[in-house]
């Protein structure tokens, strides 16, 4: 089970970097998937949940593929 509390939302639009925000939301599947949902504005941009698992270690929540976690993600939940 992954912990939910810990995940950053990556969005933008084209091959834009995009912005990182942490979830404030509810720590559940189906409130970060509706955000998901509100970040990719009916298909005109966008956006990826990964969640923290370990150090340096993340996995992205919609494909269950594991992603890195750099210092960037945890520079948004100090902002």
């Amino acid at each position: 089970m992954i912990n939910l509390t810990r995940v950053v939302i990556i969005s933008g639009e084209g091959t834009e970097p995009g912005a990182i925000e942490p979830h404030t939301g509810l720590p559940t599947m189906r409130a970060i998937k509706a955000r998901l949902t509100r970040e990719r504005c009916g298909g005109d941009r966008w956006a990826h949940a990964i969640a923290y698992v370990a150090e340096g270690e993340g996995v992205n929540l919609e494909t269950d593929s594991p992603r890195s976690w750099p210092p960037a993600y945890d520079r948004a939940f100090k902002d």
